[in-house]
Protein backbone atom coordinates (compact mmCIF):
# COMPACT_ATOMS: atom_id res chain seq x y z
CA UNK A 1 0.00 0.00 0.00
CA UNK A 2 0.92 3.53 -0.89
CA UNK A 3 1.22 5.96 2.52
CA UNK A 4 -1.48 8.26 0.88
CA UNK A 5 -3.81 5.59 1.14
CA UNK A 6 -4.92 6.50 5.08
CA UNK A 7 -5.75 10.15 4.27
CA UNK A 8 -7.87 12.31 2.30
CA UNK A 9 -6.87 13.85 -1.14
CA UNK A 10 -7.83 17.93 -0.99
CA UNK A 11 -8.40 18.51 -4.18
CA UNK A 12 -6.40 21.79 -4.16
CA UNK A 13 -2.50 21.00 -3.38
CA UNK A 14 -2.26 18.82 -0.13
CA UNK A 15 -2.85 15.58 1.43
CA UNK A 16 -4.90 15.58 4.81
CA UNK A 17 -2.25 14.95 7.46
CA UNK A 18 -2.58 12.68 10.81
CA UNK A 19 -4.14 15.48 13.48
CA UNK A 20 -1.53 16.06 15.82
CA UNK A 21 -2.18 16.53 19.39
CA UNK A 22 -1.05 20.37 20.63
CA UNK A 23 -0.72 20.00 24.53
CA UNK A 24 0.77 22.18 26.98
CA UNK A 25 2.57 21.67 30.47
CA UNK A 26 -0.23 21.78 32.56
CA UNK A 27 0.85 23.33 35.51
CA UNK A 28 2.72 26.25 33.91
CA UNK A 29 0.54 26.63 31.16
CA UNK A 30 3.46 26.91 29.12
CA UNK A 31 3.07 25.57 25.01
CA UNK A 32 3.55 21.98 24.47
CA UNK A 33 4.05 20.70 21.09
CA UNK A 34 3.27 17.40 19.75
CA UNK A 35 3.11 16.96 16.07
CA UNK A 36 2.92 20.56 15.44
CA UNK A 37 1.53 19.73 12.02
CA UNK A 38 -1.82 19.88 13.21
CA UNK A 39 -3.76 19.47 9.73
CA UNK A 40 -2.97 20.70 5.96
CA UNK A 41 -6.04 21.34 3.03
CA UNK A 42 -8.61 22.29 5.23
CA UNK A 43 -10.19 23.39 8.70
CA UNK A 44 -10.65 21.33 11.87
CA UNK A 45 -12.67 21.47 15.03
CA UNK A 46 -10.43 19.48 17.84
CA UNK A 47 -11.30 18.65 21.62
CA UNK A 48 -8.43 16.99 23.84
CA UNK A 49 -8.49 15.93 27.80
CA UNK A 50 -5.59 15.49 29.28
CA UNK A 51 -4.31 14.23 33.01
CA UNK A 52 -0.85 15.32 34.58
CA UNK A 53 0.19 13.88 37.70
CA UNK A 54 3.21 15.28 40.14
CA UNK A 55 4.17 12.74 42.69
CA UNK A 56 7.58 12.19 42.68
CA UNK A 57 9.96 13.58 44.95
CA UNK A 58 13.64 14.02 42.56
CA UNK A 59 16.58 15.29 44.54
CA UNK A 60 19.19 16.13 41.14
CA UNK A 61 17.20 13.46 39.36
CA UNK A 62 17.36 10.82 42.07
CA UNK A 63 13.74 9.98 43.33
CA UNK A 64 13.43 10.63 46.70
CA UNK A 65 10.71 9.32 49.09
CA UNK A 66 7.70 11.41 49.07
CA UNK A 67 7.10 11.40 53.12
CA UNK A 68 4.12 14.50 53.04
CA UNK A 69 2.33 12.54 50.34
CA UNK A 70 2.54 15.65 48.22
CA UNK A 71 0.90 15.72 45.09
CA UNK A 72 -0.37 17.80 41.74
CA UNK A 73 -3.06 17.01 40.00
CA UNK A 74 -4.24 18.21 36.46
CA UNK A 75 -7.06 17.41 34.10
CA UNK A 76 -7.39 20.01 31.53
CA UNK A 77 -10.30 19.77 28.38
CA UNK A 78 -8.98 22.19 25.64
CA UNK A 79 -11.20 23.12 22.78
CA UNK A 80 -9.08 23.89 19.53
CA UNK A 81 -10.55 25.47 16.56
CA UNK A 82 -7.94 25.28 13.17
CA UNK A 83 -8.81 27.41 10.24
CA UNK A 84 -6.86 26.96 7.22
CA UNK A 85 -6.10 30.83 5.78
CA UNK A 86 -4.58 29.77 2.31
CA UNK A 87 -2.97 26.16 1.25
CA UNK A 88 -0.26 26.80 3.07
CA UNK A 89 -0.76 28.98 6.30
CA UNK A 90 -3.49 28.03 8.79
CA UNK A 91 -4.55 29.55 12.52
CA UNK A 92 -5.21 27.87 15.91
CA UNK A 93 -7.19 28.78 18.51
CA UNK A 94 -7.00 27.06 21.98
CA UNK A 95 -9.53 27.44 24.59
CA UNK A 96 -8.44 25.57 27.68
CA UNK A 97 -10.64 24.89 30.91
CA UNK A 98 -8.48 23.43 34.10
CA UNK A 99 -9.16 21.82 36.91
CA UNK A 100 -6.13 21.98 39.24
CA UNK A 101 -5.67 19.80 42.50
CA UNK A 102 -3.20 19.95 44.82
CA UNK A 103 -2.67 18.02 48.12
CA UNK A 104 -0.34 17.25 51.31
CA UNK A 105 0.20 16.57 54.46
CA UNK A 106 2.12 19.09 55.13
CA UNK A 107 0.26 22.16 54.87
CA UNK A 108 3.34 24.72 54.08
CA UNK A 109 3.54 22.89 51.05
CA UNK A 110 0.27 24.41 49.82
CA UNK A 111 1.75 27.79 50.51
CA UNK A 112 -1.16 29.00 52.35
CA UNK A 113 -3.92 26.62 51.52
CA UNK A 114 -5.91 29.73 50.17
CA UNK A 115 -7.74 27.72 47.46
CA UNK A 116 -11.53 26.11 47.70
CA UNK A 117 -10.90 23.40 50.12
CA UNK A 118 -11.84 20.38 49.64
CA UNK A 119 -15.07 19.32 52.14
CA UNK A 120 -13.72 17.68 55.21
CA UNK A 121 -9.76 17.64 53.58
CA UNK A 122 -8.11 20.94 54.76
CA UNK A 123 -4.76 19.36 52.85
CA UNK A 124 -6.40 19.83 50.04
CA UNK A 125 -7.19 23.10 47.39
CA UNK A 126 -8.78 22.93 43.81
CA UNK A 127 -8.96 25.38 40.99
CA UNK A 128 -11.46 25.31 38.08
CA UNK A 129 -12.12 27.09 35.36
CA UNK A 130 -10.24 28.87 32.20
CA UNK A 131 -7.35 28.86 31.74
CA UNK A 132 -4.58 31.36 29.34
CA UNK A 133 -5.68 31.04 26.08
CA UNK A 134 -3.07 30.80 22.80
CA UNK A 135 -3.10 31.90 19.70
CA UNK A 136 -1.20 30.20 17.30
CA UNK A 137 -0.36 30.76 13.22
CA UNK A 138 1.58 27.96 11.02
CA UNK A 139 3.33 28.20 8.01
CA UNK A 140 4.54 25.24 5.82
CA UNK A 141 8.00 26.10 3.79
CA UNK A 142 8.25 22.24 2.42
CA UNK A 143 4.95 20.83 1.23
CA UNK A 144 6.06 18.01 -1.13
CA UNK A 145 4.38 14.55 -1.68
CA UNK A 146 4.88 11.85 -4.34
CA UNK A 147 2.96 8.75 -4.57
CA UNK A 148 5.32 7.29 -2.74
CA UNK A 149 6.67 9.14 0.04
CA UNK A 150 6.13 13.11 1.50
CA UNK A 151 7.80 15.26 3.73
CA UNK A 152 6.96 18.36 5.42
CA UNK A 153 8.61 21.57 7.16
CA UNK A 154 6.60 23.83 8.92
CA UNK A 155 7.22 27.20 11.29
CA UNK A 156 4.64 27.66 14.09
CA UNK A 157 4.42 31.42 16.13
CA UNK A 158 1.65 32.68 18.34
CA UNK A 159 1.18 33.79 21.48
CA UNK A 160 -0.16 33.12 25.11
CA UNK A 161 -2.57 35.41 26.37
CA UNK A 162 -3.03 35.77 30.31
CA UNK A 163 -6.55 35.63 30.03
CA UNK A 164 -6.59 32.86 33.18
CA UNK A 165 -7.73 33.83 36.60
CA UNK A 166 -5.49 35.04 39.10
CA UNK A 167 -7.68 35.22 42.33
CA UNK A 168 -6.12 33.43 44.47
CA UNK A 169 -3.58 36.63 45.11
CA UNK A 170 -6.57 38.21 46.80
CA UNK A 171 -7.66 35.78 49.16
CA UNK A 172 -5.23 36.50 51.68
CA UNK A 173 -1.82 34.16 51.70
CA UNK A 174 -1.12 32.87 47.87
CA UNK A 175 -1.48 29.52 46.63
CA UNK A 176 1.16 27.71 44.93
CA UNK A 177 1.15 29.29 41.73
CA UNK A 178 1.44 26.03 39.74
CA UNK A 179 -2.52 25.65 40.82
CA UNK A 180 -3.28 29.48 39.33
CA UNK A 181 -5.13 29.48 36.41
CA UNK A 182 -2.76 31.96 34.66
CA UNK A 183 0.93 32.07 34.91
CA UNK A 184 0.17 36.53 34.67
CA UNK A 185 2.65 36.30 31.78
CA UNK A 186 1.64 37.01 28.41
CA UNK A 187 4.07 34.35 26.06
CA UNK A 188 5.48 33.88 22.80
CA UNK A 189 5.59 30.43 20.92
CA UNK A 190 7.86 29.91 18.14
CA UNK A 191 8.58 26.21 16.92
CA UNK A 192 9.15 24.07 13.69
CA UNK A 193 8.58 21.12 12.60
CA UNK A 194 9.34 17.99 9.67
CA UNK A 195 7.14 14.80 9.06
CA UNK A 196 8.72 12.18 6.33
CA UNK A 197 6.63 9.55 5.33
CA UNK A 198 6.75 6.68 3.26
CA UNK A 199 4.82 3.55 2.39
CA UNK A 200 3.04 3.12 5.97
CA UNK A 201 5.14 5.08 8.06
CA UNK A 202 5.43 8.32 9.05
CA UNK A 203 8.40 9.63 11.27
CA UNK A 204 8.17 13.53 13.26
CA UNK A 205 10.16 15.21 14.64
CA UNK A 206 9.47 18.97 16.64
CA UNK A 207 10.85 21.80 18.62
CA UNK A 208 8.85 24.56 20.42
CA UNK A 209 10.40 27.54 22.45
CA UNK A 210 8.25 28.83 24.53
CA UNK A 211 9.65 32.43 25.81
CA UNK A 212 8.30 34.77 28.66
CA UNK A 213 6.95 37.98 28.38
CA UNK A 214 5.70 40.59 29.82
CA UNK A 215 3.92 40.42 32.67
CA UNK A 216 3.75 40.39 36.91
CA UNK A 217 3.53 36.91 37.35
CA UNK A 218 1.09 35.56 39.96
CA UNK A 219 2.30 37.00 43.18
CA UNK A 220 5.98 37.54 41.89
CA UNK A 221 6.52 34.25 40.57
CA UNK A 222 7.31 33.91 37.17
CA UNK A 223 8.13 31.00 35.17
CA UNK A 224 10.87 29.91 33.18
CA UNK A 225 11.17 30.10 29.63
CA UNK A 226 11.16 26.43 28.29
CA UNK A 227 11.91 23.63 25.31
CA UNK A 228 9.74 21.13 24.05
CA UNK A 229 11.07 18.73 21.33
CA UNK A 230 10.01 15.13 20.16
CA UNK A 231 10.44 12.67 17.85
CA UNK A 232 7.97 10.06 17.18
CA UNK A 233 7.41 7.33 15.06
CA UNK A 234 4.22 6.28 13.42
CA UNK A 235 2.96 3.04 11.78
CA UNK A 236 -0.32 1.91 9.49
CA UNK A 237 -1.56 -1.43 11.48
CA UNK A 238 -4.93 -1.43 9.28
CA UNK A 239 -6.54 0.06 6.35
CA UNK A 240 -9.95 -0.35 4.76
CA UNK A 241 -9.72 0.00 1.30
CA UNK A 242 -13.20 -0.83 0.94
CA UNK A 243 -14.88 1.54 3.58
CA UNK A 244 -18.28 2.52 2.67
CA UNK A 245 -20.67 4.96 5.09
CA UNK A 246 -21.25 3.42 7.91
CA UNK A 247 -17.94 1.59 8.54
CA UNK A 248 -16.64 1.49 11.74
CA UNK A 249 -12.75 2.00 11.29
CA UNK A 250 -11.16 3.30 8.04
CA UNK A 251 -7.47 3.19 9.27
CA UNK A 252 -5.52 2.90 12.36
CA UNK A 253 -1.72 4.01 13.37
CA UNK A 254 0.41 3.23 16.29
CA UNK A 255 3.02 5.31 17.27
CA UNK A 256 6.06 5.62 19.97
CA UNK A 257 8.17 8.21 20.44
CA UNK A 258 10.74 10.18 22.85
CA UNK A 259 9.72 13.61 24.15
CA UNK A 260 11.18 15.84 26.39
CA UNK A 261 10.91 19.43 27.97
CA UNK A 262 13.52 21.36 29.28
CA UNK A 263 12.89 24.56 31.97
CA UNK A 264 14.01 27.24 32.78
CA UNK A 265 14.79 28.98 36.05
CA UNK A 266 11.55 30.75 37.41
CA UNK A 267 11.71 33.80 39.64
CA UNK A 268 10.40 34.74 42.66
CA UNK A 269 10.29 38.72 43.15
CA UNK A 270 13.02 38.82 40.84
CA UNK A 271 15.37 36.20 42.36
CA UNK A 272 16.12 33.04 40.69
CA UNK A 273 14.72 29.56 42.28
CA UNK A 274 17.68 28.03 41.88
CA UNK A 275 19.05 27.06 45.81
CA UNK A 276 18.15 25.37 48.69
CA UNK A 277 17.00 28.52 50.83
CA UNK A 278 14.79 29.82 47.92
CA UNK A 279 13.69 26.67 46.39
CA UNK A 280 14.48 24.69 43.35
CA UNK A 281 12.92 24.89 39.49
CA UNK A 282 14.47 24.14 36.16
CA UNK A 283 15.74 20.83 34.43
CA UNK A 284 14.92 18.65 31.95
CA UNK A 285 12.07 15.69 31.58
CA UNK A 286 12.05 12.71 29.15
CA UNK A 287 9.57 10.90 27.91
CA UNK A 288 8.83 7.38 26.08
CA UNK A 289 5.35 8.03 24.88
CA UNK A 290 3.18 4.76 22.90
CA UNK A 291 -0.21 5.89 21.53
CA UNK A 292 -2.71 4.76 19.16
CA UNK A 293 -4.69 7.15 16.25
CA UNK A 294 -7.84 5.65 14.50
CA UNK A 295 -9.66 7.61 11.87
CA UNK A 296 -13.65 6.43 11.52
CA UNK A 297 -14.15 8.14 8.59
CA UNK A 298 -11.07 10.15 6.43
CA UNK A 299 -12.25 13.18 8.77
CA UNK A 300 -13.04 11.97 11.93
CA UNK A 301 -9.96 11.06 14.04
CA UNK A 302 -9.66 9.49 17.78
CA UNK A 303 -6.29 9.71 19.31
CA UNK A 304 -4.53 8.25 23.03
CA UNK A 305 -1.40 8.47 24.27
CA UNK A 306 0.66 8.15 27.73
CA UNK A 307 3.58 9.69 28.33
CA UNK A 308 5.37 7.55 30.81
CA UNK A 309 8.47 9.42 32.21
CA UNK A 310 12.12 7.79 32.55
CA UNK A 311 14.32 10.61 32.82
CA UNK A 312 14.08 13.18 35.61
CA UNK A 313 17.26 15.90 35.01
CA UNK A 314 15.92 18.03 37.58
CA UNK A 315 17.81 20.38 39.17
CA UNK A 316 17.98 20.45 43.30
CA UNK A 317 14.87 18.88 45.20
CA UNK A 318 11.48 19.41 43.47
CA UNK A 319 8.12 17.92 42.65
CA UNK A 320 8.41 15.39 39.53
CA UNK A 321 5.99 14.21 36.39
CA UNK A 322 4.56 10.43 37.14
CA UNK A 323 2.12 10.04 34.56
CA UNK A 324 0.73 12.26 31.51
CA UNK A 325 -2.26 11.16 29.74
CA UNK A 326 -4.36 12.59 26.06
CA UNK A 327 -7.56 11.54 25.00
CA UNK A 328 -8.24 13.84 21.75
CA UNK A 329 -10.66 14.13 18.89
CA UNK A 330 -10.49 15.58 15.89
CA UNK A 331 -12.97 16.41 13.01
CA UNK A 332 -12.15 17.92 9.71
CA UNK A 333 -14.57 20.47 8.14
Amino acid sequence: MLFFDAFIIIPTIHAQLPPGIVSECDFCQCSMGISPLVAMGGSSIRYDARYTELGTITQNGVPQPNTTNHVQQFFTQVLSFNYQIVPDLSATLALPLAHKMETSDNPSDLLGSTGTQTPNDPNTITNIGLADISLRMQYYLIAEHTMDDMHILAATAGVKFATGSMAFADMGQPADPDIELSTGTTDFILGLGYMQGFDNWTIGADGLFNIRGPGPGYDGHVYGNNFNYDVTGRYRIYQNDNAQPGSLLSSAFASLGIRGEWRGYELQNGQPLNNDSLGWSGGNVIYVAPGAQVFFSPRVSLDVAVWIPFIHALYGTQLAETVRAIVGIQYGL
